[in-house]
Order: structure tokens, then sequence, then C-alpha cells
């Protein structure tokens, strides 16, 4: 078999590579600008006329390559080494293709690759990336063969349009996995999961604020709480070393945890992975039956899952947290590190009259005593960081005065512990749900009160800054509304946020969170069951593969609409011949046809077929304007043409 010309062959190499570019943000860059390498140095060679590199070269280039990437990866297998694998593969496929059967196998691995992007992203973004991709492999599969490139494109998509209707039928009625479809292991030390880190010092939080990638979103089945309310609780950080705080974990002893008061308000959120953690609202009601809350009222999940999840949670607003703290608890919360002498002389000043006379005077020095609120504070030494900032600088962000107001409660004799999470959120009115952002990150103090037993939530931010509670960050800060990240957008540029944001967490909801609790939820809407069962799954498949083919049918109905007389006359020719088994295909002319024919007809039938394909013949190569008219009757005489059965 000959080489193909390289205008049947750029539209594959093209195809490919739109289907490996979103891989670009995923692999390793070295890996996927070596596999585009590949593809334009084929590109060259085919366009120049030259042969393909001899293999012996080929398969050691391979080897190597397939070192380094298991050097990069240190593995071969999950998403990251997987999809390495497969991008090098095609790479130096397409580079030793010389027939047409090699390109058709290059086709058929862009099929496999144009997949890969979703292991790693399932945004509506990545969507439309697929279904272009998959347009421009089916063009390219036409193109191939030989058809043109603007004709195929279109028969590419007419293709795959009539196919989405079958697509949306098995996507909605076939049972769902157990497990997520999209979740492969990856590679070891390439799992970068966005949100809080572990520990809280000058700045931790302030480079979340900077960021405006999606936290979470959130659903409330009434009238959500007031957005000075919302603090989302995530992390406790209890024990201290002199500049950062980190979690310990639960502490020796453990006292019965109460929550009274308040307005119950129900919700949902849906989130990407955060090593398990999982916002709730200040503070989540206790069930005992939840197997997802922890000491402190916090709520985790399952720390290896890597899908999007959404679960649903219930908190008491403006409630009573109380919990019973034996002496060693209470001294576990009381812990300091030496120094900082001056914090403490003043913590023991303010605590004379009581622990809620220390909150109260507390807040008011944050309020009355020249601190302000910014995102890029003076650098605090190491040593007695607490009273540089108290006494000094008096500047900082949330993470200082939370640290400051939690050293100066134990320096007091107060327990006390931070609590990190997010507050507040942006309201979209098209999706009805509340959109929490890294910007929103946020962290406040609780201080525990013997008389009551009550962990009180103290937020010094709120003294300081209280438009970062009603308005958020980016409103709060002047650093941010020089730059332009604050301040209200036009107001068609929100209205695009708005219904993209919208989109987004629409897709995240009902295609990549299509589980199989909401497909049992759906069979049993539509009254095709009660659970997902064999019966069911049938009935569904029988009803929706009858819609399916109406598309079908209608394109069927317009293609014999469309199709001119000639050649509807002709196909009905070939059809009546093949039916006595003669040997006649589409591509046999008119003289072919009646040579095959005529062994297998009676007289009188050839004579009429033979009539019928010498006015055929007269009509379509020599009558240069042959009428309409004419064309019409001689397909209403091929329609009325029957072979006798035998």
């Amino acid at each position: 078999m000959t080489r193909v010309e390289f205008s049947r062959v750029w539209p594959v190499l093209v195809a490919v590579a739109l289907s490996a570019a979103p891989l670009w943000l995923h692999l390793p860059l070295w890996l996927v600008a070596a596999a585009s390498a590949l593809l334009l140095v084929k590109a060259l060679l085919v366009w120049r006329g030259r042969p393909p590199p001899a293999s012996w070269w080929l398969l050691p280039a391979l080897a190597l390559a397939g070192w380094l990437c298991w050097r990069s990866l240190g593995t071969l297998v999950g998403r990251e080494g997987g999809g390495s694998i497969l991008l090098l593969l095609l790479g130096f496929k397409a580079l030793e293709c010389e027939r047409l059967r090699d390109w058709r196998v290059l086709i058929a691995l862009g099929v496999f690759l144009v997949a890969m992007p979703l292991l790693f992203d399932q945004s509506p973004a990545a969507a439309v990336w697929l279904a272009l991709s998959l347009l421009a492999l089916t063009g390219a599969m036409a193109a191939l063969e030989g058809a043109p490139w603007r004709g195929s494109l279109r028969s590419a998509a007419s293709a795959l349009g009539l196919a989405l209707p079958l697509m949306l039928v098995l996507f909605v009625i076939m049972p769902r996995l157990s497990g997520p479809l999209w979740s492969m292991p990856s590679a070891p030390g390439r799992q970068a999961v966005s949100g809080l880190g572990d520990s809280l010092e000058p700045g931790s939080v302030s480079r979340l604020i900077l960021s405006q990638e999606p936290a979470f979103a959130a659903v409330f089945e009434q009238a959500p709480p007031p957005r000075a309310e919302m603090y989302w609780r995530v992390m406790l950080l209890d024990r201290f070393d002199g500049s950062s705080w980190r979690a310990s974990g639960e502490p020796p002893a453990r006292g019965g945890e109460r929550l009274s008061g308040g307005a119950v308000v129900a919700y949902a959120i849906t989130l990407e992975p955060d090593k398990g953690r999982l916002p709730a609202l200040d503070v989540p009601q206790p069930d005992d039956e939840d197997a997802r809350q922890r000491y402190g009222l916090l709520l985790r999940g399952d720390s290896k899952e890597n899908k999007t999840l959404r679960f649903q949670a219930a908190s008491r607003v403006g409630g009573v947290y109380a919990s019973a703290l034996p002496a060693g608890e209470q001294a576990f919360y009381q812990r300091l590190p030496p120094g900082n002498p001056r914090a403490r002389a003043w913590a023991r000043e303010l605590a004379a009259g009581g622990s809620r006379a220390f909150v109260r005077q507390a807040l008011q020095a944050f309020r009355s005593q020249g601190f302000r609120y910014t995102l890029s504070p003076p650098l605090l030494d190491q040593q007695d960081g607490i009273d540089q900032f108290l006494f000094a600088s008096r500047q900082g962000f949330c993470e200082h005065y939370a640290s400051a107001l939690a050293f100066m409660a134990r320096a007091a004799g107060l327990p006390a512990r931070i609590v990190v999470g997010y507050q507040g959120g942006e309201y979209n009115p098209v999706g009805r749900f509340w959109q929490v952002k890294s910007s929103d990150a946020h962290a406040w103090v609780e201080i525990w009160l013997a008389d009551s037993g009550q962990w009180l939530r103290v937020d010094p931010t709120s003294a300081v800054a209280p438009l970062r509670l009603a308005d958020g960050a980016e409103q709060s800060v002047p650093a941010l509304r020089e730059q332009g990240l604050a301040g209200l957008p036009p107001a068609w540029l929100r209205n695009l946020r708005q219904n993209w944001q919208a989109a987004g967490f629409a897709w995240q909801q009902w295609v990549v969170g299509y589980d199989a609790a909401r497909q049992q939820n759906l069979f049993q809407r539509l009254g095709l069951g009660e659970s997902v069962s064999v019966g069911s799954v049938l009935r569904a498949l029988l009803y929706g593969l009858a819609l399916a083919c109406l598309p079908l049918l209608w394109w069927w109905w317009r293609r014999g609409l469309n199709e001119e007389p000639m050649a509807q006359g002709w196909r009905l020719l070939l059809a009546q011949l093949q039916r006595r088994r003669v040997a006649v295909g589409p591509c046999d002319g008119p003289l072919e046809l009646l040579r095959s024919a005529k062994p297998r007809l009676a007289e009188a039938e050839y004579r009429q077929l033979k009539a019928l394909v010498q006015e055929y013949v007269a009509l379509r190569y020599r009558a240069r304007d042959s009428a309409e008219a004419r064309q019409r009757e001689w397909l209403r005489r091929s329609r009325r043409f029957r072979l006798a059965r035998k």
C-alpha cells in the first residue's frame, strides 16, 4: 500500500494535537513538549515526502522517554503515569505512520487520549473541549478516507449530533458504579489540594486571601443567615510554639459537648477534596449517629476521597456551644511557651474583672487603640512576636488578631483555641447558591467561660474591620482595592461571572455528581421503580432508545426528501437487484449493473430494467439540462419496477 498524501493526514495530526492540548496543565511540561515535537516532526516529514524514521532508533528513544517519565513521576500507572505513557506512545506512533492502516490506529489512540484530561478536570470547560476534540477526530477520520476537510467536519458534526441523544440516554439510565468513575490514583507527591493549611502563622491565611479559587458552594433549604453570621468551621488549632499555632489532635480528656438555642439551619455543601476536612456552619448540630463529627464539632470525611463531594448538614446559628472541661483539659487549653512578657501582663490586667470583662475590654482595645487591618503588615520577630504586634506594629490580618487574642486569653488563665475556616460568601442569584472562595478564609478565637461552660466565639477582626464580616475581605483591604481586586465589577461582567458559576455548579450537581442516589431518585420520579434494578433499567432503556431513535428517523426522512430523483431511483434499482441476490454495489456503473443482472433475471424483467438504465444514462450523462419533470417521471417508473421473488 502506498503512502498517504499530506492533504489527508494533516487533519489527523491537528485533531490529535487538539486532544492532547489540555494535558499541558496536568502532566510534566517536558513530556507534553516532547510529544508535541514528535507530531510536528511527523508533519514536516509528510509535507516534504520523506519516509518515517527507522524503527531501530525509535524503540530505544521510546524506552528512554519511558525511563525519564518514571524518574519524573515515580510511577507508570494512575492518572499521571498512564496518561504520560499513552501520550508518548501516541507521539512515537505518529512518527512511524506511513500507510493508511497506521493512520487509522493513530486516530484510535486519539480517541483514548481525548478522555484522559477528564481524569484531572471534570469542569464544563473540559467537557466542551472534549466535544471539540471528538468533532475534530471524527472529521479527521472522514478526511483520511478522502473526503474534503470542510465536508468531513459537517459530516462529523451531523454524526455526533445524531449520537448525542443515545449518549444522554445511556448516561442517565445505566447503573452508576459504587465508586467514582474518575477516581484513579495520582502519582506520589503530585497531588496538590487547595485549601487551608495545617497551621496558622502570620501570612498563612493572607496568602489564601489573594486567591480567587472557589472553596465550596452551599445551598440553604430555607432562608440563609446574614452574611456576617456565616462562620464556616473547618479546623481547631490548640498548640502554640511561640510563632505558629497547630492542631495537636484531641486532648487527653474529653468532655460532653452540648448545643442549645439558636436557629436550626439546614444546607447542602459541594466541595473539592480538602484532606477529608468538611466545612460546617458554626456550629453544626451534634448527632450521635453522624460518623462525620469529631471532637470540637468538626466534620470529617474520607481523606482518600478525590472526587467532588456533596453532603447535607444542619447547624444552630447563634446557639450556645458548651462543653464540660475537666481540670486536665482546662490546663491543656492554657499552655503557653515562655516569652511575650508585656502581653502577659496586659492580659492579667484586662482579666481582673472576670472572663467576660476580659473579652469586652480586649475587643474595645482593638477597636480604639489604633490597630489597623492590612494584608501587608511589617514582619514580626520570632521572639516575642505577640508583644511586637500588640505594642509596636499594630497592623495585621485575621491570623495576627486571632493569635494575639488567643495568647492573651491563655495568659489570663482562660482556656482558648483558634478556629480556622471561612467567613461569608457570595450569593449567586442565577444558581441560588452561596459561593465561598479562598479569599473568604478566616480565623477567630473560642474562649471557654467557666461560669457557664460555654465556648464563646470571639472575632477580634470584627472589632478592627467590621466591613470584613459584612462585605468580605476584598472590600476591607485597601491594597486589594488599589490593585483592582476589590470593588464591584461592571454589571455585565458580574452577570457573566454569576452565570458561569451557576453553570459550573449545575454541572457539578447533575453531571459529575450524578451518583447512585441521584439515579435512584430520578427513577422513582419517572415511575420506573423504587430502586435501580434489572427490570427498571430494561424498561428505561426501552423508552429511552425509542426516544433516541426519533432524531435518526427524522434524519432518514430528511435525507429522502433532499435526495435528488436520479440518485433515489438508482438506489431503488440496486435494492431490487440485491433482493434477487444480484452482485451489484453502489460503485457499479450502468454497464456493470446490466452485465451482472442479465444471468439472474427473466427476459421480460431484463428488458424492463435495460429500458430504465438506458433512460437513466440519457438523463444523467447525455442531456445537458434534463427537465425535473422527466426525472420525476423516471423515479415513479423506478418505484413501480418490481422483480418476482424466487
